[in-house]
């Protein structure tokens, strides 16, 4: 039933009167008619909003059914084209969660099922994708969630006593607000890094305050749920941004209440199960559509937009009937189509700037975006398309390793016509046992013929096995040594090999750290605005130590950053950072310069160890007369430590030539290996060449062990070499007096032999003087 309709008239000083009680507005006109707005909402009192924030409030109730049903027909349009792009993207998600093999199945395909070709072929799946996704996961986590909380405080090294410690009131309670009061942000956070930023390549934060909890909330938005053109490769560059929310019958009615939605009739939601929502139900093992209907949740779209609405504008706004659109926040029931909600989507302007050109009505973040490795759209590249379809070529392959292992197990054959007079032609031989087969006479080898089954060749092995190297080394998974042998590694050498293998994993962090530290500033700022969501559920505070203005004092002096940090992404860089510190305070020429209760505080955060008990003031020094000796001390402790450190440095040397010497083996190790992979691959794909290449494999693999084993032999000389290198270096001095005296020796053996042979020459000479030679006979004349 419709209320009567009031009028009020009031002096001629105010033109505007609007009723009490129906909200009806009615407006004076220069000409003395009047203007009577039947259809406008009754405006909230300044009680009926916690906050009295009005900027912020439901527009919705301030505009007419009709715009609003156009707003909602155009929303729905735009919103549906959005949703239609990236049916591809979520057909690949649904199909990457297959790949990861956690779905439990038969180990073989029965009869109608679609997963395998054959009827009783192999149904395993190859856990390469998933072993990826777990290590890059557990290292995000590590790094991004530490258990201490994920936020500290940059010191710039010039703040004063108070400064100080209100930064560090600031942190305890910044970090107990996310790992107490927002008890969902570590396991959220945790999920979306396994699921969305690795698997899918793109992980989404919404950070918005939250009426129902009253504070702020930063909950990760599944991309199933998270509706962007494609074409969109930035949040800042979107036109639309939609969140589908589903969202439970009784937190409807709650967010009714509340009056954050508008109370209108809503029809009966149907539900909204996409081929991701049934992939996801069959690995859980449950069914994603609701059995009951009053269990139904509705769906619902919340879109940032850009809307044309002219009424909606200040009147002092410079956008003031020109017909620019600007941002607005639309919450739309997507069944029955009903606006519930609309607001402004960007900060209201102060006083001094309404109506100048610096008046900005950029639209407010909401949105962070953890990124994996950037992709050409905006979803990103995750480890479901880098190793997507290594996964299926592994699974593959397992799959027929399995089958030719059954068959050459369990073979089968074939059986001649003749020979099938018998009981049965099915033969199942236990071992010991024969089983008799009537012939008819003839060979039993021209009756029954198994069939030409082989077993697991070696080249689909290592076809496996590369597969499986080269797809760890593409994901970024780095496994280093860490057994006997690395200890003596240096620090430099250990740093060189971890930066090498985790180059993909720190050009990640990287722009997760960026992510997580936008994330805390749209937090911070959220706090600013209702600084009493900070403290409210703080427990560990002391009492009134908050307030408005000293958190305000906090937040604009304090530099929060994550603790994560971008140069090191992984806890192995900080042990071998670490060690850096402590070889470099070992040596003599820089352990003056160098504070060691700096060093080992380092060590120990290093090595997440609290400082506080371990760490323990040095023992006094001695005074008066024992100057002398403390310096003597000093001096000898100085020559203990310079020849620790150079028989260290023998050692590290010994090592490192070692470790060279094992890699040049590793290196011709894996060269043989990559060598026999490509000679077995062309084996697979050119059978008929076989024998021939075969025999020139032969012939190759002869020449290349005998080179290999050439060059093995040299690297382990020159190990030998490097071990007796010290020993040669003992005997130095004796060698050099062993070679003077033989060098002496020699010159008199020289010497004595040069005299010998003058005294042998001489006498030569002399036997020639005396003996002169005779002089020929003459020849007799021939006769004529």
């Amino acid at each position: 039933m419709t209320e009567p309709l009031s009028v009020i008239i009031d002096d001629d000083t105010e033109t505007i009167h609007v009723d009490p009680v129906t909200g009806t507005v009615i407006t004076d006109q220069p000409d003395g008619s009047k203007v009577v707005q039947l259809d406008a909402r009754r405006p909230k009192k300044d009680d009926d909003d916690d906050e009295g924030d009005k900027w912020f409030a439901n527009l919705a109730d301030e505009i007419g059914e009709a715009e609003l049903g156009r707003i909602a027909n155009d929303l729905y349009e735009q919103v549906s084209a959005d949703d239609a792009s990236r049916s591809q993207k979520l057909d690949d998600i649904a199909r990457g969660i297959d790949l990861c093999g956690l779905k439990l199945e038969d180990p073989k395909s029965s009869p109608g099922d679609s997963s395998s070709g054959v009827e009783g072929m192999s149904t395993v799946t190859n856990p390469l994708l998933l072993e990826n996704l777990l290590k890059g996961w557990a290292n995000a986590q590590a790094e991004l969630l530490p258990a201490n909380g994920p936020v500290k405080i940059r010191d710039d090294g010039d703040e004063s006593v108070a400064e100080d410690d209100l930064a560090d009131r600031f942190e305890k309670d910044m970090n107990h607000w996310f790992t107490t009061t927002a008890r969902e942000y570590y396991p959220d956070t945790s999920r979306m890094l396994l699921w969305d930023t690795y698997f899918g390549g793109a992980g989404i934060k919404k950070i918005y305050r939250c009426p129902m909890r009253r504070r702020p909330v930063s909950e990760s938005v599944a991309i199933k749920d998270f509706i962007v053109s494609d074409a969109t490769k930035d949040l800042r560059a979107c036109s639309r941004i939609t969140h589908q929310i589903e969202m439970r019958p009784s937190v409807m009615k709650r967010m009714i209440f509340i009056e954050a939605y508008r109370d209108i009739g809503l029809t009966q939601p149907s539900g909204n199960v996409t081929a991701v929502d049934q992939t996801i139900g069959a690995v859980q093992g449950v069914t994603p559509q609701k059995a009951r209907p009053e269990d139904q949740p509705y769906t619902i779209w919340e879109t940032q937009c850009e809307l044309d609405l002219d009424d909606c504008i200040p009147a002092k706004s410079q956008f003031k009937g020109e017909g620019i659109p600007l941002p607005y926040c639309v919450t739309m029931d997507k069944d029955s189509r009903q606006i519930l909600a609309i607001r402004r989507d960007w900060d209201e302007p102060a006083e001094d700037v309404i109506g100048t050109k610096n008046e900005d009505a950029s639209r407010k973040a909401m949105y962070v975006k953890y990124p994996y490795v950037p992709g050409p759209g905006f979803y990103g590249t995750g480890l479901l398309n880098i190793l997507g379809n290594c996964s299926s070529a592994m699974t593959a392959a397992w799959r027929e390793a399995l089958d030719a292992g059954m068959y050459a197990s369990f073979p089968g054959g074939l059986i001649a016509k003749n020979g099938t007079r018998q009981n049965s032609s099915l033969f199942r031989v236990a071992p010991g046992q024969f089983d008799a087969v009537e012939t008819g006479g003839m060979d039993i080898r021209q009756v029954v013929m198994g069939m030409p089954y082989r077993d697991v060749t070696p080249g689909l092995i290592q076809m496996m096995e590369k597969i499986t190297d080269q797809s760890n080394r593409v994901g970024g998974v780095a496994d280093l040594p860490a057994g006997e042998g690395v200890q003596n590694v240096p620090v430099g050498t250990m740093l060189a090999a971890i930066e090498q293998a985790t180059k993909i994993m720190a050009a990640a962090h990287k722009g997760m750290h960026t992510a997580q530290a936008e994330e805390l500033g749209l937090i911070v700022e959220l706090f600013r605005n209702n600084p009493e969501d900070f403290w409210r559920s703080n427990k560990i505070a002391p009492r009134d130590y908050w307030n408005e203005e000293r958190f305000a004092q906090a937040v604009s002096n304090v530099n929060l950053v994550p603790v994560s940090d971008p140069n090191v992404p992984s806890h192995i860089h900080r042990i071998a950072k670490a060690l850096g510190l402590v070889q470099l305070s070992a040596m003599p020429q820089f352990a003056p310069r160098m504070d060691m209760d700096e060093v080992l505080k380092r060590v120990l955060i290093a090595m997440k160890e609290d400082p506080k008990g371990i760490i323990v003031a040095p023992p006094p020094m001695p005074q008066g007369s024992d100057i002398g000796e403390q310096a003597k001390m000093l001096t000898a402790q100085a020559k203990i430590r310079e020849a620790g450190t150079k028989a260290q440095k023998t050692q590290l040397d010994a090592a490192d030539q070692a470790a060279n010497a094992q890699l040049k083996r590793d290196e011709i190790a894996g060269k043989q290996r990559v060598a026999e992979t490509d000679l077995q691959k062309e084996l697979v794909i050119h059978a008929y060449d076989r024998e021939r290449a075969m025999a020139k494999q032969q012939a190759d693999d002869r020449a290349q062990m005998h080179k290999e084993t050439m060059e093995q032999h040299q690297a382990d000389s020159d190990m030998r070499d490097a071990a007796r290198q010290r020993e040669h270096d003992m005997n130095l001095a004796a060698a050099d007096q062993a070679k003077a005296m033989r060098e002496e020796s020699a010159a008199r053996q020289q010497e004595h032999h040069d005299r010998t042979v003058d005294v042998a020459q001489y006498n030569l000479d002399r036997h020639k003087v005396m003996n002169p030679p005779k002089p020929a006979a003459a020849k007799p004349k021939a006769k004529k």
